[in-house]
């Protein structure tokens, strides 16, 4: 219950205001809330609030008595009761009034003229007085004040390092620190302190000022314990609350460069920001920009670096008057801010001692460069920082580099930007072939619901579609799509290539692989064995054998005199029905590849086709882009992967024709013997050829008898007299030819039989 109780205290802080007290005794254990007046009333934030707890007191504050100075030490002290049997008394403390100055020497810096010990470096002599007043003017104790001289305090506050070191510190104080302790003997008693900074070297803000802060505290005393029988012991005093215990002073640098008013009044001006291809290290060409002349045109066809051209100059705004602005610009900087599809990579400059320091953060989307410390009058600068394009995706169709530059002299700056319109010329091409590339067909001609396996179906194809990137890694963020139109019908609707199954290979992240839509083998027909066998020595980095052909039933072929000529089936000559089979391409750095495994339908080809001489079916793949991008380029993202097809001629011969077509064909092939044969028969073709009796000479055999055989044996010379055992010669048709000795007739000069005689 907040305001049980209430009491006026008189002026506790000695400000000429009363003050008061409020109990709230059921708040916890109870609490009393101090608050002060003022010239406004009363200050609604209590100054001090006073709890049970603390006194292990119950409903504390449920009464208060105030305005008594029990002490003696002329500030109104309080009482405090309870519901218990407790009371506490609070004494009111001293209240000191404190006055301080900071004296520093000397009052500029001028780095030209060093005055530390040793000649080199810069120093400046800090000096700290103190002196307090109390009421009454009789209370006068030794006060001891605790003080901390902290250097260079705004730039430490933005977390930049100091630029001053304090050479008079303690042990336990860091550079920029100094700190000590003064005692003031009574009111009005006047002490000081001293301590130098030194500058450090090679400092780069030259311009802004080196605060130096003053903070102090009053020492607080040991509690002596209190004696029985001896009166209260005086109570410590303490600083006036409302005056500022810390204490700015500045001391700033002689500044050159800036004119006959010290003021720098520079004129940093960014001429011109444009964007260029990287020819070679430090050799660039600017991109050609677009009609009106503002944005520069930007191909992205493998390009892993970009230049950004900046030339900065601090030239007077008009000649004319040269000391209006154009001053030294100290800390003169280029702040650059580039987007998420650009990175930091580096800078050139074609002049070395124009090469600005550039830095930049941890994710290289901003970069700091320094462009000189001062940065003189009449400066020009020019440079190239170097952007990886790294993180540009399919999506990119602007670039925008925000640049601004920065300066602690006078001067207005205002951010402004180079911008690049992007064409995305994607370096991906894509080939496809067909394992085998002929198929053949035969054998009987079977229905849909008779198909069990693949086997059923007829001849196996592999195709395989590889999309090659020729550049650096894109991250298509699902955007890219590998699709192959599959002719799984013709025009009339039957099958054509019945799809089994679709796999992608890359494109999806180190060892990933792709899903594509839809799922191919509506039928669910059986793997093929030999297939899964075939994939596992392909995972093992073996040869796919050949495919031994299936056998077929029989069939009737169809005569070469027969066949039409050849025909392609393919879907866009409105030939043949495709299913579109369309993989997304997430991300890859190199190759991708697609691989689809069929069947040709061999019943479609058997009813359709058997009189055809051979056909051409055609399967299309390409790469398409799900993207609002306009100027999206891409340059070979389609092929084309022909398979011809043949009626199978190793069937014709080693499956055979049915019995009754051999038998047709034997007593056909007998009737046309008979024709033939009467046909000659008719025309003489078997009769003989006879010559006249009267003029054929004939000859007849004569045999040797056994006794005159020996005359022939004792011949040495082999040869037999006529006269001796020939037969008489005789001219006209009882003429008998004469032998030799070895039973054959002899034969005249004419060679043929020579007549004997009677």
């Amino acid at each position: 219950m907040f305001g049980i109780s209430l009491a006026v205290l008189g002026d506790l802080n000695q400000d000429g205001f009363p003050d008061f007290a409020v109990g709230a005794p059921f708040d916890g254990d109870g609490k009393v809330f101090i608050y002060h007046g003022s010239s406004l009333g009363v200050v609604v934030k209590p100054s001090q609030v006073l709890e049970g707890e603390a006194v292990s007191v119950k409903s504390f504050g449920y009464s208060l008595s105030g305005g008594l100075d029990v002490d003696g030490n002329h500030y109104p002290d309080l009482l405090v009761g309870s519901l218990a049997d407790t009371a506490v008394l609070f004494r009111a403390r001293p209240v000191l009034h404190v006055s301080h100055e900071v004296s520093i020497s000397p009052r500029a810096i001028d780095l030209e003229q060093p005055n530390c010990a040793g000649g080199h470096l810069v120093c400046v002599d800090l000096r700290v007085c103190f002196s307090y007043i109390a009421t009454p003017s009789s209370y006068s104790p030794i006060v001891a004040l605790d003080y901390v001289l902290d250097g260079d305090t705004d730039r430490r506050l933005r977390g930049q390092v100091p630029r001053v070191t304090f050479l008079s510190r303690g042990p336990d104080d860091p550079k920029h620190q100094a700190s000590g302790t003064v005692w003031l003997k009574h009111q009005h008693d006047r002490v000081c302190g001293d301590t130098t900074f030194q500058l450090q070297e090679n400092v780069k803000d030259k311009l802004r000022a080196i605060v130096v802060t003053l903070s102090y505290s009053l020492q607080t005393p040991r509690l002596r314990r209190q004696v029985p029988g001896q009166g209260l012991l005086p109570v410590a005093p303490i600083l006036n609350a409302h005056q500022p215990s810390t204490q700015r002073a500045e001391i700033h640098f002689l500044k050159q460069g800036c004119g006959e008013d010290k003021i720098c009044q520079s004129n940093l001006q960014l001429v011109h920001a444009r964007f260029c291809a990287r020819v070679s290290d430090m050799e660039f060409q600017p991109l050609p920009m677009d009609a009106d002349g503002t944005t520069a045109l930007f191909a992205l066809s493998g390009q892993p670096f970009i230049g950004l051209e900046l030339k900065v100059t601090n030239l007077p705004s008009d000649p004319a008057q040269p000391q209006a602005d154009g001053d030294d610009a100290h800390e003169a900087q280029l702040l650059v801010s580039l987007p998420a599809s650009l990175h930091y990579s580096g800078v050139r400059a074609l002049d070395s001692v124009e090469k600005p320091l550039c830095v930049s953060n941890e994710n290289a989307s901003h970069v700091e460069c320094e462009l000189g410390n001062p940065m003189k009058r009449g400066a020009q600068i020019t440079f190239y920082l170097i952007l990886s394009t790294s993180g540009i995706t399919i999506e990119t169709t602007e670039l925008e580099v925000e640049l601004l530059l920065a300066t602690i002299s006078e001067q207005e700056l205002h951010p402004v930007s180079a911008r690049a319109r992007v064409f995305i010329e994607l370096p991906l091409s894509i080939t496809g072939v067909a394992i085998p590339q002929q198929l053949f067909f035969s054998g009987v001609v079977r229905g849909e619901s008779a198909m069990r396996s693949e086997r059923d179906v007829g001849s196996k194809v592999k195709y395989e579609v590889t999309v090659s990137n020729q550049g650096q890694s894109l991250n298509t963020l699902g955007s890219a799509f590998l699709n192959i139109m599959w002719p799984h019908e013709i025009a009339n609707g039957k099958w054509l290539l019945y799809p089994m199954r679709v796999e992608l290979e890359g494109g999806q992240g180190p060892g990933q692989k792709g899903l594509c839509s839809p799922r191919p083998n509506i039928l669910h027909l059986d793997v093929d064995s030999r297939d899964r066998r075939r994939r596992e020595l392909e995972q093992q980095g073996r040869q796919e054998p050949p495919e031994q052909r299936e056998p077929s039933t029989s069939w009737w072929p169809v005569s070469s005199a027969e066949k039409k000529k050849n025909i392609t089936l393919d879907c866009d000559r409105g030939t043949a029905n495709c299913v579109l089979f369309s993989c997304p391409l997430y991300s890859f750095d190199r190759a991708a590849v697609l691989h689809v495994w069929g069947r040709l339908w061999n019943s479609t080809f058997l009813e359709e086709y058997s009189a055809v001489k051979s056909l051409e079916v055609i399967v299309r793949a390409n790469i398409t882009v799900k993207s609002s991008i306009k100027n999206l380029l891409l340059r070979d993202a389609s092929t084309v992967i022909p398979v011809m097809v043949y009626l199978d001629p190793v069937a014709v011969v080693a499956e055979g024709v049915p019995w009754w077509v051999i038998l047709l064909a034997v007593l056909a092939g007998l009737l046309v013997l008979a024709l033939l044969v009467l046909l000659m028969w008719k025309m003489g073709f078997f009769k003989r050829a006879r010559y006249p009796e009267a003029t054929v000479p004939q000859y007849h055999a004569v045999k040797i008898p056994r006794e005159d055989r020996q005359q022939f044996k004792e011949e040495k010379t082999g040869t037999i007299l006529r006269s001796n055992w020939g037969s008489p010669r005789r001219e006209g048709p009882d003429a008998h030819p004469i032998l030799a000795a070895d039973g054959h007739p002899e034969l005249g000069s004419d060679g043929h039989p020579v007549p004997g005689t009677v």
